[in-house]
């Protein structure tokens, strides 16, 4: 229906209802007559225009604000309640001034007049969100209907790895700099792009190098001595198969505090002038990126899209596919995470492997309530299998990571909340040290 009865109107009804005892054919005369009168004053009620304004890029469980205006073409004052339609993913927050949007937003509006309000939304998803129509209605002039319309508008919201409350719990943390900020320069005599000094030749040196200008106003030969910067590349391997798909305590999944230190570590990376590569897979590839200048922008729309699935990481294919692609020695991050033997047994071959022609360094994410489920006391039966489960689940982990800091392999074993933190220091520890 596109009319809808007001509280006025049943009230009347309800007034004349008693009539019914004097008369019947008075009272249905009476109804029938209140019933066509709010027909005709519902029939003349505007119909407002809406419009809706929403950010078109958001952070995951960063609270955005969207607005929507409301304009009365009506030459009077018009009662107005309004909502619309959201995804499934993105949750509307309750208004500073406590309305329920849910409930819809009532609005006065003044004759040919227009009005805006807006709500916080909270994104739970990464990926396009979409937001749908606009529901309006509108009293009639006699307040004894309310009549509905409806906006077909739809606006996407790109939910990019959030950062803001990572960033905002680790601020302290990320307040330090690396002591060598910047590409690692290597010293090469001759064939550098930027001239450093002058010093004197000695035996093995380039020929090419010698500045014959100023040897000939000293005793002995002299040579140029040049800084060749050295931009190094990295690869982003990132595991979304089932164990990255887990959701840990705060309610999201593995992977999104995975995703958050991906976006860090670029934006740092294109600090350094590093290049960056991406590979994302679980039992298939699903998305591989060559090696190019880090763009914080672009690999945020990227990550936007990454998906985890139930299935398990087929390390063998991921590597040799990360083999074939990236020739030049890079610093490999893979995020991920090991509990079952099998998988950890497979993944540290295959990262003893990468590790011939390239740095690894492996990310591990662990599970908070898992530590606390192996460290509870037993109260019961119930407790007690549950605490032993934990245990071998936690102590499997444990030697998993351990095989893999004996063959050689950077392991970073870490809190969801420390991921970005600890992963930042270790990127810059590997570039001070020169490793790469």
């Amino acid at each position: 229906m596109a009319l809808i009865p007001s509280a006025r109107t049943l009230w009347l009804l309800a007034a004349a209802s008693p009539l019914f005892l004097v008369s019947a054919p008075l009272a249905l005369a009476v109804d029938a007559a209140v019933v066509l009168l709010a027909l005709l004053d519902g029939m003349r009620a505007p119909v407002p225009s809406a419009r809706r304004e929403a950010p078109r890029i958001a952070s995951l469980g960063a609270a955005i604000e969207v607005r929507i205006g409301v304009a009365n073409p009506a030459a009077r004052r018009v009662v107005v309640l309004l909502t619309d339609d959201l995804d499934s993913c993105l949750r509307r927050e309750r208004a500073p001034d406590g309305i329920d949007w849910n409930d819809g937003r009532r609005l006065e509006l003044a004759a040919n007049g227009s009005e805006s309000c807006g709500y916080l939304m909270t994104p739970r998803a990464r990926g396009l969100l979409s937001l749908g129509a606009i529901h309006l209605r509108t009293l009639s002039h006699l307040g004894l209907m309310w009549r509905r319309s409806r906006v077909d508008v739809r606006d996407e919201v790109l939910v990019q790895p959030g950062l803001s409350d990572v960033l905002r719990e680790r601020r302290h943390a990320l307040r330090n700099e690396p002591r060598a900020p910047g590409p690692r320069r290597s010293r090469q005599w001759g064939e550098g792009m930027e001239f450093e000094g002058l010093r004197d030749y000695v035996q093995g040196d380039d020929p090419r190098a010698i500045d014959w200008k100023a040897s000939a106003r000293r005793p002995r030969l002299l040579v140029r001595n040049y800084e060749a910067e050295r931009s190094q590349q990295i690869v982003l391997a990132i595991d979304a198969g089932r164990q990255m798909r887990e959701r840990l305590p705060g309610g999201r999944e593995r992977i999104d505090y995975a995703l958050g230190a991906c976006m860090m570590l670029a934006s740092r990376a294109q600090r350094f002038g590093d290049r960056l590569g991406i590979l994302v897979f679980n039992d298939q590839i699903r998305h591989l990126s060559p090696p190019r200048r880090a763009d914080p922008a672009s690999l945020a729309r990227t990550l936007a899209g990454v998906e985890t699935r139930l299935v398990e990481p087929n390390y063998p294919l991921a590597f040799a596919t990360l083999g074939r692609t990236f020739r030049k020695r890079s610093l490999v991050v893979l995020f991920c995470d090991v509990v079952d033997g099998s998988v950890s047994r497979a993944l540290a071959s295959s990262l003893e492997r990468v590790g011939r022609a390239h740095l690894p360094l492996a990310v591990a994410i662990r599970n908070p309530d898992l530590e606390r489920a192996a460290d509870q006391p037993d109260r019961d039966e119930g407790d007690a299998y549950r605490r032993t489960a934990a245990e071998e689940l936690v102590q499997a982990r444990r030697a998993a990571l351990q095989s893999m800091r004996q063959a050689g392999i950077l392991v970073v074993d870490t809190s969801p909340g420390d991921a970005l933190v600890q992963t930042l220091d270790r990127y810059v520890e590997i570039k001070e040290r020169g490793l790469l």
